[in-house]
């Protein structure tokens, strides 16, 4: 059963994400000269925790770990 939902967001200066590749932006389905970059994400513990699902703090606590 699911008792509650949060959103957590993925740490990338802490992880040390670094950003690999470059791509052409698309507008509107065509590419474009603008390059974006792509980040390539490090498998990581460190999270954020969405501010907006404090209000399920009971439940969030519960499935923390202590040493965090």
């Amino acid at each position: 059963d699911i008792i509650c939902v949060i959103n957590l967001q993925h740490n990338c200066v802490d992880s040390q994400c670094t950003d690999t590749l470059q791509q052409p932006a698309r507008q509107e389905r065509l590419e474009t000269s603008h390059m974006k970059p792509i980040i390539r994400h490090k498998s990581t513990p460190h999270y954020f925790i969405n501010a907006h699902s404090i209000h399920n703090y009971d439940h969030i606590h519960l499935v923390i770990p202590e040493t965090l």
